[in-house]
């Protein structure tokens, strides 16, 4: 094989081409390449912060959330409660009203059943007066018709 000019430049053009890119061009693509890693790292620990900050919100977040149903558990337990004690009272105080109802019912009954007997009382004195005076008039009349039959026998 034989070895030409042209294969010899082109070998000649490609060291130089070598060189250049190697004193020129390729320190340049290695700072930028090297920038580059930099920045790659420092966004992917920015994500790995940023992720274990999300990750605590969101155990923070369900921690809150589980001492809030817990919270709402106490105030439901704590309502029902007051509820239970609030009807009880409500129970005594309605019976006691109850009692106090009967009483005064009761109390009325009686006052009324007193001036019902004071009335009739009055209306059977009226009416034992009224009949004592009729069989008074009846009997007086009674003798006067006796005395008036027993003139008029006497004097046929």
């Amino acid at each position: 094989m034989d070895l030409n000019s042209t294969i010899l430049g082109q070998i000649i053009a490609f060291i130089l081409f070598i060189w250049f890119c190697m004193e020129y061009i390729w320190p340049n693509l290695i700072t930028v390449i090297t920038q580059r890693q930099c920045l790659i790292k420092e966004k992917l620990s920015n994500i790995k912060k940023k992720k274990q900050h999300v990750t605590d919100m969101y155990n923070q977040a369900k921690k809150v959330i589980h001492d809030s149903q817990r919270k709402a558990r106490d105030i439901i337990n704590n309502a029902n409660k007051d509820k239970v004690l609030i009807i009880e009272d409500a129970k005594q105080c309605a019976k006691q009203e109850k009692e106090k109802i009967l009483i005064q019912a009761e109390i009325a009954i009686q006052m009324k059943e007193i001036k019902l007997r004071k009335k009739l009382t009055k209306e059977i004195s009226i009416l034992a007066s009224m009949m004592a005076k009729k069989i008074i008039v009846n009997s007086i009349n009674c003798k006067d018709k006796n005395c008036n039959i027993e003139n008029i026998i006497n004097n046929l």
